[in-house]
């Protein structure tokens, strides 16, 4: 039997899972291979009782005081130290991982994942096209699956949630106005509109609580909408399993949404949705903004992205540019298929409806993102 390591160091709960089908290819491919995982926390604890993983090594984020080298390196470095592996497949160029990788022994690695890519591949998509073109999985693998493996007490939790605030998911409309930056969040206020729109033609809404609680009572508070409290990772998407539709922020639960089996309506602005959005049943909707600042293909190249704002005096977020119209027009036709299930197979590009066409640059992958989420088992940083 052949061990594998699959590494995922982006730094996101959304890259995590845009890197589940290229995993799950990878099992497929060869049943026999046992994958391990190691990624950072908190997106670690997604993989808790996946049937496709033996075990997750969850890295802390962050750099020791004497060394420019992260402490997902040094940990890294300690596992393939001591365990050998068959095959290593990393999504992650940055800090040196690749390097690492390539000089671990393993008689088959793949470091290069984001050659060829094109600005509007999804990366879902591009990841296990790269797998195929190196010989790691068959040119017939069937498609690849996204969904997380929940426990009935998970479940059994979210139904208590849901009783709580007095909610049927399956009736329910949840808004997520939350993201890890300020830019690529989508205004309050088009919350508050598409809330009521929403409650006007009779479907109940549901507002995260998440890391603005604030936010969040203020757009519930202009109707009759309830807040979901926070919960685990894990938790949330048990209760966001089962739900009518997510209307949601640049985030990775609109990636965890997807992941359960919710449609989702997902609002982009300094990220491209062409790469980056949910996979069907989705509708991404960008930014119509012709903003010169855009890098499609390399958005760590934009000024927004690390000082987390707009470069334009005028503007908070492009996201603002997405009307209320517009996404509740994508709502009513998710909600429409709501109950035909033969809808869902859609093809993940179809979702997309874009903005301005993007400018081709190098793709760049080392991206380390904030977390605002529990953590789970972590590798010692020392």
């Amino acid at each position: 039997m052949t061990r594998g390591l699959f590494v995922e160091l982006l730094g996101g709960i959304g890259d995590l899972l845009l890197a589940l089908p290229a995993l799950d290819a990878l099992t497929q491919a060869d049943p026999d291979c046992r994958w391990d995982v190691f990624t950072f926390a908190p997106a670690a604890e997604l993989l808790t009782g996946d049937p496709r993983v033996v075990e997750v090594f969850a890295a802390p984020p962050g750099h020791p005081a004497d060394d420019p080298r992260p402490f997902c390196w040094h940990q890294l470095k300690a596992l393939l130290d001591r365990r050998a592996y068959d095959r290593i497949v990393t999504d992650t160029r940055h800090s040196g991982i690749h390097e690492l990788v390539e000089a671990s022994g393993a008689p088959r690695t793949v470091t290069q994942l984001w050659r060829g890519a094109g600005p509007d591949e999804p990366i879902a998509r591009l990841f296990v096209r790269r797998l195929r073109e190196e010989g790691m999985i068959p040119l017939d693998c069937p498609d690849p699956s996204t969904r997380l493996t929940l426990s009935e007490a998970e479940r059994q939790i979210a139904g208590e949630v849901w009783r709580t605030v007095d909610r049927e998911p399956g009736e329910t409309v949840v808004c997520n106005p939350h993201a890890g930056m300020a830019i690529k969040r989508w205004p309050s206020e088009s919350f508050v509109v598409l809330a009521r729109e929403l409650g006007a033609a009779g479907w109940k809404v549901a507002v995260l609580e998440g890391d603005l609680p604030d936010l969040a009572r203020h757009i519930a508070g202009e109707g009759s909408a309830a807040i979901l409290p926070r919960r685990s990772l894990r938790e949330t998407a048990a209760c966001l399993e089962g739900i009518a539709l997510l209307v949601s922020a640049d985030s990775g639960l609109a990636h965890l949404a997807h992941a359960v089996g919710a449609p989702v309506v997902g609002i982009y602005g300094p990220t491209w949705a062409g790469r980056y959005g949910v996979a069907a049943p989705a509708r991404n909707l960008q930014s119509p903004f012709d903003c010169p600042e855009r890098q499609p293909m390399n958005f760590t190249l934009q000024r927004c992205w690390y000082s987390g704002q707009c470069v334009f005096p005028e503007k908070t977020t492009c996201c603002a540019d997405v009307s209320p119209a517009s996404v509740l027009a994508a709502a009513r036709e998710l909600l429409e298929q709501h109950d035909q299930p033969a809808a869902r197979g859609q093809d993940p590009e179809e979702g997309n409806q874009r903005g301005t066409s993007p400018r081709a640059t190098e793709p760049v992958d080392g991206r380390e993102q904030p977390f605002s989420y529990p953590q789970t088992r972590r590798c010692r940083a020392d």
